[in-house]
């Protein structure tokens, strides 16, 4: 089958002729007019070899270019857009950080990673947002609408939406994806709001409050959904298992309680510090074949309280009282703690891999601490020139980064 037209079919036949005519081809030229009813018809001279060369050419460039992009896609996938980096199994902070940003005039409060570009936000009790590329080392904006101290931010799980939360009392959002709108500013706590955490599925935010509760929005509407209420104190950080079932927050009166989130109930109530609790994280299934040998044999009452599916089993909690708690979940036990901290514990995370938790103090140190053996394999010592008040990791490569009260943020590769 053919698809040239007509007129198209009679040049590419005046073309063969030529070809034909040119090369001394005079019976195969005179058969070919015939057959073609080209009798009263000239071949036209010499284009078919030039048509010839050009698509040689052509194809020719084609595999430059084929080559050319091979590569990029090979230089690409060792880049953090580029495919996920494969995190090492002894992947952690090393020295001397990478970048210093400085922007800031006051201290960096909190700071968090873009889940797909290159890009790291934080903010400051300057009411400040900054947008900063990881990988360049390059400022690249700030957005202004706080009026007071902001005191977290994050980002939605596709990267579209940023949260910002302030002492002004409001938290707002701003879409990525136009420019850094601010699209929506949501209203209801009644003091200072000091912890932010979408949902899976970035539908929903969840935030906690000085005034003791932590509320769920609806980003569409921009509508508080529920309200949890139950700690004492302030409630200082917040955080949601990966499947969207539990919620861990952790509160000024020493105390760190699991809500189940659909039904809006607290399931059980963690104690054992001493002093107010800075910051609470879920453990990564990963996690558990790490710590499950430190539980005690015996049969421990299960918390009969927890009725949904989750694969986390344990949850990590730092205080003001130095200390670092594991916890099982199912049981309400402590499995251990990580002492070594000399000051207040601000900020934790644990590694991906599952074997460390990495913690940052006002001692102004970065720790990092190996769950298989309860200990600290590695101590980042004066990583900042003040308290240091946020940790976070890089979801799409090894690294991670600090914000202090000396208002600079760090990045550190970790190898």
């Amino acid at each position: 089958m053919s698809f040239l037209t007509e007129r198209q079919k009679k040049n590419l036949n005046l073309a063969i002729l030529g070809y034909l005519e040119d090369n001394g081809f005079t019976e195969t030229a005179k058969h070919f007019k015939q057959d073609t009813e080209l009798e009263n018809e000239t071949g036209t001279p010499q284009i078919l070899s030039r048509k010839w060369n050009s698509v040689m050419r052509l194809q020719k460039k084609t595999l430059q270019l084929e080559k050319q992009v091979q590569k990029l896609e090979e230089d690409l996938s060792h880049t953090s857009l580029g495919k996920k980096q494969e995190t090492r199994k002894d992947a952690i902070p090393t020295q001397p950080a990478r970048y210093t940003f400085q922007g800031h005039i006051a201290p960096v409060v909190s700071i968090a990673y873009h889940p797909v570009y290159t890009l790291l936000a934080s903010v400051s009790d300057d009411a400040k947002i900054k947008i900063w590329d990881y990988e360049t080392g390059e400022y690249q904006r700030t957005l202004g609408g706080h009026t007071d101290s902001i005191q977290d931010v994050v980002f939605s799980h596709d990267g579209k939406l940023l949260a910002s939360s302030s002492a002004d009392l409001s938290i707002k959002i701003w879409d990525t994806i136009s420019g850094w709108e601010n699209t929506k500013t949501l209203i209801g706590h009644e003091h200072n709001i000091s912890g932010l955490c979408f949902m899976p599925g970035s539908s929903h935010l969840l935030s906690c409050s000085r005034d003791t509760t932590i509320k769920m929005w609806e980003i569409s509407t921009g509508y508080c959904v529920k309200t949890f209420e139950g700690h004492d104190e302030w409630v200082r950080q917040i955080d949601v298992n990966p499947e969207g079932t539990l919620l861990a927050s952790c509160s000024n009166d020493q105390n760190c309680k699991l809500w189940d989130i659909s039904s809006g109930k607290c399931t059980a109530t963690l104690r054992g510090h001493k002093n107010a609790i800075e910051c609470v994280c879920f453990a990564p299934e990963s996690v558990n074949k790490f710590i499950a040998k430190y539980e005690q044999s015996e049969k421990k009452q299960k918390n009969q309280n927890l009725q949904v599916e989750t694969t986390t089993k344990y949850v990590a909690t730092g205080s003001r009282d130095r200390m670092i708690r594991i916890w099982n979940i199912l049981t309400n036990q402590c499995v251990f703690e990580l002492k070594g901290h000399d000051n207040w514990v601000r900020s934790i995370f644990f590694h991906p891999i599952g074997q460390f938790l990495i913690s940052c103090s006002d001692d102004r140190s970065i720790k990092v601490w190996d769950l298989s053996t309860k200990r600290c394999v590695k101590t980042i010592e004066n990583a900042h020139e003040h308290f240091i008040q946020t940790i976070k990791w890089n979801p799409t490569f090894p690294q991670m980064s600090s914000g202090s009260v000396d208002g600079t943020i760090k990045v550190w590769d970790c190898k």
